[in-house]
């Protein structure tokens, strides 16, 4: 866990703060072109929190389609051990591959800040494992947790108005 505070300083986390607003944005601007009735949990929960953890991790916005659909694939719960087995090898590899890319040149995602921090200290398997436990952690819960937050807030309108600093 020590390894991973260079990661997450207040001064990267704020810095990602217009990433998150227009990634947010982006996907509420979707939803109101789908018109009504839309999928809000489709459109906004389950991308907005895979875009955020890409940014976090250091995953290159080109390939974050890639990482996502080697992710869900290696984590859905709904296949085969056999094909969850397939879709992980193919997941470390894509894993491997940048944490040696970040060797080499360290960005600023989590990933780059342990590499530039601790180098060789911090092993490719603890990086790997770096990735997939922030996956793990963040990506359903968050999409869960957006989900679960708007229907609060349908049910409770007066909390609508207490956010907005009516209350």
């Amino acid at each position: 866990r020590q390894k991973l505070n260079p990661g997450f300083t207040l001064r990267k986390m704020q810095r990602m703060g217009p990433y998150i607003e227009q990634i947010v944005t982006e996907r509420l601007d979707e939803l109101e072109q789908a018109g009504s009735p839309a999928d809000l949990v489709a459109i906004v929960a389950d991308k907005v929190p895979g875009a955020v953890l890409c940014e976090l991790i250091g995953v290159p916005r080109d390939d974050r389609a890639t990482f996502l659909q080697l992710c869900h694939a290696h984590l859905d719960a709904s296949r085969s051990q056999k094909r969850r087995a397939v879709a992980g090898e193919a997941f470390s590899r894509y894993l491997l591959a940048m944490i040696a890319r970040e060797r080499k040149e360290p960005g600023e995602g989590l990933i780059g800040a342990v590499v530039a921090e601790y180098g060789d200290e911090a092993t490719d398997e603890e990086l790997r494992g770096f990735c997939v436990q922030v996956m793990l952690a963040g990506d359903d819960n968050i999409s869960g947790m957006i989900g679960l937050g708007v229907l609060a807030l349908l049910r409770n309108p007066g909390q609508i108005a207490a956010l907005q600093g009516g209350e």
